[in-house]
């Protein structure tokens, strides 16, 4: 798959980058899905081929997030892998090197065995727009490489695919953000979201 800026692609599921959007996106830990909830997504996808109304893509979007998060969220890793400690602390450091350079980050959740992000993808010098492939093959290429370093583990440490939506509206992004941060609330690993440590939110964007 080319890392260029398209404004579409897909590789199993398709994936839009209109130029200065604001972008909510889901990346998991490596794992084999099960094979009924492979089932499941693909109905799941020939369900959006049908849909061509911007309104009903943005439901299926939605009810497909909604759907595989709830699913993350019971998963645990067979070799007991987790995102925390110094795991945690190789991928925040990765993702604000890269904060004002290839991207403006709003605002990011770190799951036990997923993040969440919200971001702006930015131009480089030449105007030209840093593709959200891009972004996160450079992301899960470095982190991936650190933290099977630290394990001394080998492989694959990233699901090859990422989910990602772009936020249309105020209401959307007001969604988005509450979502990501009330994530370790719901998933029942806090009570509160301020409890959270692997949160983290952009006040200066959000006043």
């Amino acid at each position: 798959m080319s890392l260029k800026y398209k404004e579409f692609y897909r590789r199993n599921l398709p994936h839009y980058q209109p130029e200065d959007s604001i972008f909510a996106i889901t990346f998991c830990l490596a794992f084999n899905i099960p094979k009924e909830v492979l089932l499941d997504l693909k109905d799941e996808k020939r369900l959006y081929e049908l849909e061509h109304e911007n309104e009903k893509k943005t439901k299926f979007y939605k009810k497909y997030f909604e759907e595989f998060d709830a699913f993350l969220a019971k998963y645990e890793h067979p070799l007991k892998v987790g995102i925390e400690g110094d795991i945690a602390s190789i991928i925040v450091k990765s993702l604000k090197f890269n904060d004002g350079v290839r991207y403006r980050l709003i605002a990011y959740c770190l799951m036990p065995n997923h993040v969440h992000l919200i971001l702006i993808p930015l131009k480089d010098e030449d105007g030209n727009i840093f593709s959200i492939a891009k972004i996160m093959h450079s992301l899960k290429s470095f982190t991936s490489n650190e933290c099977n370093r630290l394990l001394g583990l080998k492989g694959r440490f990233w699901h090859h695919e990422s989910y990602d939506h772009q936020i249309r509206n105020d209401k959307d992004y007001t969604y988005q953000l509450n979502y990501l941060l009330q994530n370790p609330v719901t998933a029942g690993l806090v009570g509160n979201a301020q409890d959270w440590k692997n949160a983290w939110i952009n006040e200066s964007l959000n006043q």
